[in-house]
């Protein structure tokens, strides 16, 4: 009896999941810094506080969604990795031009798009305390002093919490300085303990390896361990899983990502490792939905969020703090109703300039990257990933 025909990951309900859990991931950084810079903390709220209590804990987790997004990068780019040795077509020049691309094609407009609107915002003077770090957001710095020339080049080349501070407003890019320099670690770390390769590419590699983690430091190194869980979902094959069990994970799964966002009784690196693991296990039985994905519109919308989810993170706070510098000035609002309907304006603003940026930068990456492969490696070369990526 013929087996039935494989169905390509991308039709499957896992990759529509890991499309949900990569939108919402970068939706919950913006809702925290888009709450952060218009509505005052949650102690300062003048009435009904407690009915405002689950969306405050809601609206601050940013950080802990980009440990989602570390192990989700792990899983999807050390994936790419194990294939292209497979296929014996590994070589760094590849590698580092398909990064390169991916990140570089939202990066420089995000930069320059940054600076813009950061320049007008302090040049403008529309909310001088604002922009000075002095409303008591605990997001933002000195804006004007962090808009050089050198700390744009610094953040364009992955240099930011290394040698230079993130570009202007927009702190989220710290993150991406880990995300390039995991990306340099783990080939290093995998050729250097790989049967196979000669003893000196294996020396090459370890003296690579260790000098480049000399070089990033203990901040970037730290949380390393969370980027490698996702490799060993890479190679682990998941379990069967009903939709019963996937449900019930998530149920578990929510509430603690909530709970260490907010609990002061485990911080740091102890409780990104602690969600590090439960995300480990959340995707391990996501990626057991085998079943073909039906197309309906939640199926839409969680690829359309996913698609446009790296400029979303990307571009957000310079756009959110102009437009708070011109709505609200350096008073930040009460969350009654006529604010919160200014408010949802603002973030629903903000999520279109993504998405209008995204459709100019990201939506393209496949017909960019296949430009530049002619021109670097002189031809074009096609590397399947399972959903898209850092």
């Amino acid at each position: 009896m013929n087996s039935p025909p494989r169905i390509p990951f991308t039709s499957t309900s896992a990759s529509v999941l890991l499309d949900l859990v990569r939108a919402i991931a970068a939706l919950l950084v913006c809702l925290e810094h888009w709450r952060n810079l218009l509505y005052v903390n949650y102690g300062q709220i003048a009435g009904h506080r407690a009915l405002f209590a689950v969306p405050y804990v809601m609206t601050d987790a940013g950080h802990q969604a980009v440990v989602i997004f570390f192990v989700l990068s792990g899983y999807l780019i050390s994936g790419s990795v194990f294939r292209l040795m497979q296929r014996g077509e590994w070589n760094w020049k590849l590698y580092v031009t398909h990064r390169l691309v991916r990140l570089w094609i939202v990066l420089v407009p995000a930069l320059v798009l940054g600076a813009l609107l950061d320049f007008s915002g302090v040049h403008l003077h529309l909310a001088p305390a604002l922009y000075a770090g002095q409303t008591g957001t605990h997001m933002l710095g000195n804006v004007a002093t962090a808009l050089h020339a050198d700390t744009f080049f610094g953040n364009l080349f992955f240099l930011q919490t290394i040698l230079v501070s993130t570009f202007g407003s927009n702190g989220p890019l710290w993150s991406l300085a880990n995300e390039f320099w995991y990306y340099v670690l783990f080939p290093c770390v995998f050729l250097a303990l790989r049967k196979g390769t000669s003893l000196g590419a294996r020396i090459l590699h370890a003296l690579l390896f260790l000098l480049c983690a000399w070089f990033v430091g203990r901040s970037i190194l730290v949380l390393f361990p969370l980027w490698l869980l996702g490799t060993v979902l890479a190679v682990v094959p998941p379990p069967r899983s009903s939709t019963f069990v996937r449900a019930l994970t998530a149920v578990f799964y929510f509430p603690l990502l909530f709970f260490l966002a907010k609990t002061r009784v485990v911080q740091g690196a102890p409780s990104d490792y602690i969600l590090g693991a439960a995300t480990f296990v959340l995707i391990w039985l996501l990626l057991g939905a085998k079943s073909a994905a039906r197309e309906n519109a939640g199926v839409h919308l969680a690829r359309v969020g996913a698609r446009f989810s790296y400029t979303l993170y990307l571009v957000h706070v310079p756009f959110l703090v102009l437009l708070t510098g011109v709505i609200a000035g350096e008073t930040r609002w009460q969350p009654d109703a006529r604010h919160l309907l200014y408010g949802l304006g603002a973030l629903l603003l903000a999520i279109g300039y993504a998405y209008g940026v995204a459709s100019l930068t990201e939506f393209r990456t496949d017909k960019v990257r296949g430009w530049v492969e002619k021109r670097v490696l002189g031809k074009a070369v096609r590397v399947k990933e399972p959903v898209s990526a850092k």
